[in-house]
């Protein structure tokens, strides 16, 4: 087994909502034995065989915060994420098919230690005959137009597998509805020209599924095993490396968007600052993208069960060029879709740097500092000395641009939507408002603590403070906020929590063999960070001393929606933790305070009206299968022309805006608190040891 590697600080990093470190140069010994599944068609040379799939799984194993073994609770996690691995929209398999299998759920263990993968083989032997059953129905369907004027609709969230096919041959007949409906709007030529470009596109899925090679196989395999042991363990295949290493660099070319894969759909996880859809303003975290039309003159491509990573080549492109996507998006009335023509562009994830503003608020002074995220330089960082030009560095200049009128009652800080990034900013950014001492602790998987601390002593703003949190804010974010928090520095406000993931992920490279530059790489959960007071952000996210209602709230989004959750839990505070100060005696009164402006303005009462239309769709997870009449069309029509002219008018360099609701409410709650401490210990004097 390898042996343990300890963290260098100087890769550490957080990337959208991830911790990584990049060991790079390590290679678990090869080891050969017979294939178990073998493709038809094998044009490249294989990286994976059982007995090697097998040497990696115990590489997660020997890296893994918490394994150390694959005993029978991992084998039936395993179990349940290699049928959703090949199958994730359930779309193929039937439940009968798992029960056939069930004698092997708490036996994939065994198996694998035996690098017996036979049991792999005949799973993969089902899939293929349900896919080629499937595909049959599927072009049968596709020989005779579909009615679209019938009051039906089709469930488009979380499912169980089918318990018959005729349970299955209805799912399909929809799904196929659905899909010739968003192709029919995307494209010229009405519905016989969408459903030929449908028949297409199964005929190029048969094909590459045909192509699939051992690899693919083996790939599902391990990444059943390292999603059993936590949501964020992942192993690539040479590939599938490649693009991970593209959306790690600090420029790419593409709308600007973290895709992932849910239950069949490719979901947008997150916008990146300072890219094209972040400039264009309607792509939407939680979008399901389903269908693209790439710009090559192919016309538009479904994509629902597409790999992720073919889905994510159709959507990149270059700076300048064209992309058409048809989205799926949960709005008040249920299920719409939407089209959106999207330019591509750059997007450098250092693009949309922190920007301050000052506002007058009750005869207040407010400074405002908006950071999108945790950005670095970090070929600047690899200079000892260097002067570099990040998160941290950004907001200390604004911070000084607004200091340099001597009348700033009070500074909010902004980190909602803020998904995290680099961990030296997030310590650097947290000592602007504390002297030195502990921002974050990290525990390995030998239950080593240590300490990352701010060793700066000076304090470049000790006045009140308030940290703006949502449900999309994420580790570094939840560093920053849980450690002003801690300290007694700030008053946290926003959504109820921010989104709770504080686990460290490694990746490690696989070195190359038959001329390939990498056999793949592992990112493998092994660590955790708390706060300074030894509580943890993980699962429970950093709550808010303060709610301000959002539209967010109603929606489940977090850490803990995932499965196989590594659990919340406590350790020591830090030796030198001491808090600054208590404003724990300030928050009933600021609470009370803010409830009761809440209750008066009109504003939030349109807010919760919108709510509770939400709070009803919530559930809803279906949508139609009829076709927009010409006066839904013109609706659509003009509520994009409303929505652009928005975008049009709003100023990307505006931190502040008149409809932010909740950020006007936080400034008042500033107000509050300043007024509360001026009969009391004053924030400058007592933000100091």
């Amino acid at each position: 087994m390898p042996a343990h590697f300890p963290l260098p600080s100087t890769l550490a990093f957080l990337l959208g909502a991830s911790f990584l470190c990049v060991i790079p140069g390590f290679a678990e010994a090869q080891q050969n034995a017979p294939e178990a599944v073998q493709s038809a068609t094998q044009t490249r040379k294989l990286v994976l065989s059982c007995a090697e799939s097998r040497a990696r799984m115990g590489q997660f194993l020997d890296l893994h915060y918490v394994f150390r073994t694959f005993d029978n609770e991992i084998s039936r996690r395993t179990f349940k994420k290699l049928f959703e691995g090949f199958d994730p929209g359930k779309n193929y398999f039937l439940a009968s098919d798992l029960a056939s299998f069930k004698a092997y759920e708490e036996k994939v263990d065994d198996l694998v230690a035996r690098a017996d993968c036979r049991f792999l083989d005949e799973v993969a032997a089902v899939y293929r005959k349900r896919v080629d059953e499937r595909n049959t129905y599927a072009f049968s369907l596709l020989a005779k137009p579909f009615a679209f004027t019938a009051a039906e609709e089709m469930p488009v969230g979380k499912s169980d597998w089918a318990a018959s096919d005729s349970e299955l041959n209805e799912r399909w007949r929809k799904r196929l509805k659905f899909q010739i409906l968003n192709l029919k709007d995307a494209a010229d030529g009405g519905e016989a020209k969408a459903r030929e470009r449908l028949k297409k596109r199964y005929e190029q899925s048969r094909k590459a599924f045909a192509e699939q090679t051992s690899d693919d196989v083996y790939n599902t395999l391990i990444n059943a095993f390292a999603l059993a042991l936590d949501p964020h363990s992942t192993h690539f295949l040479p590939a599938d490396q490649e693009d991970f290493n593209i959306r790690l660099g600090n420029q790419l070319e593409g709308i600007g968007a973290t895709l992932q894969e849910i239950d069949g759909y490719i979901t947008v996880q997150a916008i990146v600052p300072g890219g094209a859809a972040a400039r264009d303003g309607r792509l939407k975290a939680s979008d399901k993208i389903i269908a693209v039309d790439s710009g090559d003159g192919s016309g538009p491509t479904d994509v629902i069960d597409m790999d992720l990573s073919k889905a994510v080549r159709l959507i990149r492109g270059k700076k300048g060029t064209l992309v058409k996507l048809v989205v799926l998006r949960k709005s008040e009335t249920g299920n719409e879709r939407i089209s959106l023509n999207i330019i591509r562009d750059a997007v450098k994830l250092t693009a949309s740097e922190a920007k301050g503003e000052a506002i007058d608020v009750s005869g207040k002074r407010i400074g405002v500092i908006r950071l999108p995220n945790f950005y670095t330089d970090f070929a600047c960082r690899m200079r000892p000395g260097s002067d570099c030009n990040g998160a941290s560095y950004h907001v200390l200049r604004e911070l000084k641009k607004l200091q340099a009128n001597p009348k700033l009652d009070g500074v909010i800080l902004d980190l909602r939507n803020n998904g995290g990034g680099d961990l030296q900013e997030s310590i650097r950014l947290s000592g602007l408002f504390i002297p030195e001492g502990t921002v974050v602790q990290t525990v390995d998987r030998r239950r080593i603590t240590r300490t990352q601390q701010d060793q700066d002593p000076s304090v470049q703003y000790a006045g009140p403070l308030v940290v703006m949190i949502n449900k999309y804010s994420a580790s570094a974010s939840e560093i920053v906020a849980g450690a002003l928090q801690d300290y007694g520095r700030a008053v946290i406000v926003g959504d109820g929590h921010s989104y709770g993931k504080a686990t460290v992920q490694v990746v490690q490279d696989i070195p190359g063999t038959d001329g390939r530059k990498s056999d793949g790489a592992i990112k493998v959960t092994q660590s955790k960070f708390y706060r300074p007071s030894g509580r943890t952000n993980q699962e429970k996210g950093v709550a808010s001393d303060i709610q301000v209602p959002s539209l967010l709230e109603v929606y489940d989004v977090g850490e803990k929606e995932n499965d196989f959750v590594l659990r919340a839990d406590t350790i020591k505070p830090a030796p030198d933790f001491r808090p600054l100060q208590s404003i724990a005696s300030l928050i009933p009164t600021l609470t009370k305070q803010s409830a009761e402006r809440v209750a008066k303005s009109k504003e939030f009462a349109e807010l919760r009206e919108q709510m509770e239309k939400s709070k009803k769709e919530k559930d809803k997870a279906t949508v139609s299968l009829k076709e927009d009449s010409k006066k839904d069309v013109d609706k659509k029509k003009e509520r994009e022309q409303e929505e652009k002219e928005a975008r049009e008018a709003a100023n990307e360099n505006v931190v502040v805006r008149k409809s932010d609701i909740q950020l006007q409410e936080a400034a008042q709650i500033l107000v509050d608190a300043i007024e509360l401490t001026k009969s009391k210990a004053n924030w400058t004097s007592s933000a100091s040891r």
